[in-house]
């Protein structure tokens, strides 16, 4: 009788054991495959942040590239009212200021295009705005000089005068509006990190409750299954 209460205590016992290493079989490789699609989530998600953070940065600096341009693109037209008396010194600040004006033109076109690429509609708007508001301020300026200068090959003072007050304060908008879009850009940059960084800290911080959840059910159950096959043993 002793016996047979001997072995089925053994039994019980084994089979207590079993039935723990299989269940932490089970939860280890629950944990190892939750853990391996959240680590691969996260990083897919940081990636993809990551790289559209970066894009909306490259964007912000070009809009910073266009503003840089479009002031030379002005101090360039001030050099040709200032230094337009010598024929030499005329042609080559009016073909920088057309120079600069292409480049920041360009780069206007840029932002609108990546702009559009990242889903912000309003900024894309404001950028081909601007960047008509500039192609047509550029004919402006172009028209005036060509009206005063004539034939000429150089400016009288005379002339430059005439050309600066038709044309005055035609800039002022545009410069701030440039510069108001690359901020915008950056603003939004900034934000998207922060929200991304803030997610990622959530995530991280859901598994790592459930990985310590999920050992401490295994713990648990474990203890449950030896106690359960002490009892039988001593039964």
């Amino acid at each position: 009788m002793a016996d047979s209460l001997n072995l089925n205590g053994k039994i019980a016992l084994r089979r207590a054991i079993t039935t723990s290493a299989f269940t932490m079989i089970a939860l280890v490789v629950v944990i190892g495959l939750f853990s391996l699609f959240s680590i691969w989530s996260i990083n897919r998600a940081w990636t993809a942040g990551t790289s559209e953070t970066a894009e909306l940065q490259d964007l912000s600096r070009v809009g910073l590239y266009s503003q840089v341009n479009f002031k030379v693109q002005i101090q360039e037209w001030k050099n040709v009212l200032l230094r337009g008396d010598e024929s030499a010194l005329l042609d080559k600040h009016l073909n920088s200021f057309r120079v600069h004006a292409q480049k920041s033109q360009e780069e206007l076109g840029k932002v609108a295009a990546g702009a559009t690429k990242l889903g912000l509609k309003d900024e894309a708007e404001q950028a081909a705005a601007l960047s008509s508001k500039l192609q047509i301020m550029t004919s402006r300026y172009e028209a005036a000089l060509a009206e005063e200068r004539g034939m000429s090959i150089t400016l009288t003072p005379e002339m430059a005068s005439l050309i600066d007050k038709s044309v005055r304060g035609a800039d002022r908008d545009l410069e701030a509006g440039i510069g108001k879009l690359s901020g915008a850009i950056a603003t939004i940059s900034d934000t998207r990190r922060n929200i991304l960084l803030t997610q990622m800290q959530d995530r991280y911080a859901s598994l790592r409750l459930f990985i310590l959840g999920v050992i401490g059910l295994s713990l648990v159950i474990t203890v449950y299954v030896l106690i359960s096959a002490l009892r039988a043993t001593r039964g």
